[in-house]
């Protein structure tokens, strides 16, 4: 693996964990405090210039309480997936629920779409 690629994944890591913090409505101070982290040494990874053990990655996603999969949104060097990105939300609701709920949810929702579409 060249370096050019190396210094391009890490700055899309970055952006990805940069604005994973900003939705949660965090600072880089608060962040780190939570996430037991140096303050710069979590300003690096977010800018791209370090990279990240997956344990301090572990970290970061339980003080941010979101599933790891969420800072590796989108590819490089390609636009965020909105759609995609939300139906893994979807995705990720439906797996904490048990399978009568499941059931509910199947019928439902397709009512409520052709409710929705009919307004």
């Amino acid at each position: 693996m060249d370096i050019a690629y190396k210094k391009s994944f890490l700055k899309w890591f970055g952006q990805n964990l940069k604005r994973v913090r900003k939705e949660s409505g965090y600072s880089q101070e608060s962040l780190s405090g939570i996430a037991g982290m140096d303050l710069s040494y979590y300003g690096a990874v977010e800018r791209g210039e370090r990279a990240i053990t997956i344990l301090k990655l572990s970290q970061i996603t339980n003080a941010l309480d979101i599933p790891m999969r969420n800072l590796f949104s989108g590819e490089p060097h390609y636009p965020l997936n909105k759609k995609k990105d939300k139906l893994e939300e979807l995705i990720e609701f439906l797996r904490e629920r048990e399978s009568e709920d499941l059931e509910l949810f199947i019928d439902v929702l397709p009512k409520l779409i052709n409710w929705k579409l009919s307004e």
